[in-house]
């Protein structure tokens, strides 16, 4: 089993609505996240040769393009624009009704950015429950529970996306299916109900005013995903099958890639330790990741340097050094390094003990879906600019 065993008990005398109480660890120590010598890892540079010349120049390019993609993405906002190809039926030819949709979301989105700076308008007004955004400000999570009433209204409100993604699922075998083939994209237009529930539970408990708080401008429901492990989509084990390196206890520890939002995670059924729940670093939100630092991570993502397959990591080592960081770094964390020390000092494993809803910042250190018996039905929410 791959898991911290630090903190996955229940908080003492239970949870309230709104998660007011301490989490029972230590928040993260140190400003920066893991600095991890790729030269000395065991599956890196102590498996690979030099890189050449050639290698060194090739691997450069392919960051390079990437890294303007990316770069792109970020001034064009992209991640926070709508899903308008999937509101479209998924068609994703780039028309002029897809350009004129997307640009009026842009400009309306960036023009109130402007008012609000003008207008001194520069935070969200305080929330009627000021519990929940404190405890986001000083942990970057936070689990609450939904009653439930509430909770069976969401899950009548995702019983058809789960049946589609089922179907979508069983569709494709076991050996074929990626990641996302366990990911339902819900839409406002094929959806609504959907949207309809979880914003209903949502304001009844000041969820979106504490977003807006938390994140300094109003925000919404962006985007709703169903989403199923199983314990046979073992994803998150055997990172270096090509070496004798053991999957350490801090695998699939990440940051997410994006920015300016919010997500929740509402679990649908019970979920126990080994059920794959969803576990945070408390206090990790705080690591001081600056601008370039956090482009390098998501380039590396983006153009695939991350994987941890023997050619994937290879490209990896023909990077200059500074230019080899990570957005998903948890396999590679060197069990009981004092990096590793640290993840597990502040891990808190976020079983139904602790609530049935858990909000967070991605820019937190985080993971979740890993399943070792049974599966994981839970729906996420992006909260962002709407």
């Amino acid at each position: 089993m791959t898991s911290l065993d630090h903190a996955t008990s229940p908080l003492a005398g239970g949870t309230s609505a709104f998660g007011a109480e301490p989490l029972p660890v230590p928040p993260y120590r140190g400003p920066y996240l893991p600095e991890i010598n790729y030269d000395a890892h065991p599956a890196y540079g102590a498996v690979f040769p030099q890189p050449t010349l050639r290698e060194r120049l090739q691997a450069l390019k392919v960051f390079l393009l990437s890294f303007g993609f990316v770069g792109v993405r970020r001034i064009v906002d992209y991640e926070n624009m709508p899903l308008l190809t999937k509101e479209a039926g998924g068609d994703k030819r780039f028309t002029l009704a897809f350009a004129a949709r997307y640009l009026a979301v842009f400009t309306r989105i960036r023009l109130d950015r402007i008012r609000r700076t003008v207008t001194g308008e520069r935070r969200a007004a305080v929330p009627a429950n000021p519990a929940l955004l404190n405890r986001l400000n000083a942990d970057g999570v936070v689990a609450m529970r939904f009653s439930n009433d509430e909770l069976d209204t969401v899950r009548r409100a995702v019983a058809q996306p789960f049946a589609k993604l089922d179907a979508h699922r069983n569709a494709i075998p076991l050996d074929k299916r990626k990641f996302d083939d366990n990911v339902y994209w819900c839409t406002r237009t094929a959806d609504p109900e959907t949207f309809a529930a979880v914003e209903e539970v949502f304001n009844r408990h000041g969820i979106l005013e504490a977003a807006s708080a938390y994140l300094g401008r109003p925000v919404g429901v962006k985007h709703i995903n169903p989403q199923v492990n199983q314990e046979d989509y073992a994803f998150w084990k055997r990172q270096f099958p090509d070496t004798k390196v053991e999957d350490p206890s801090t695998t699939y520890l990440h940051i997410d890639a994006t920015y300016g939002m919010l997500k929740g995670a509402i679990y649908i059924h019970e979920i126990g330790p080994d059920n794959g729940p969803f576990c945070y670093v408390r206090g990790s939100h705080r690591a001081k990741v600056g601008w370039l630092e956090g482009m390098i991570r998501r380039t590396n993502d983006f153009c695939g340097f991350s994987g941890r397959r023997p050619d994937a990591r290879k490209k990896f080592m023909a990077l200059p050094r500074m230019l080899r960081k990570k957005a998903d770094f948890g396999a590679d964390v060197i069990d009981n390094s004092p990096d590793a020390i640290r993840l597990k000092e502040g891990h808190v494993a976020f079983t139904s003990d602790y609530g049935n809803c858990i909000l967070f910042d991605g820019h937190g250190i985080h993971r979740g879906g890993m399943v070792n018996k049974g599966e994981r039905r839970a729906v996420f929410i992006l909260l962002a600019e709407i």
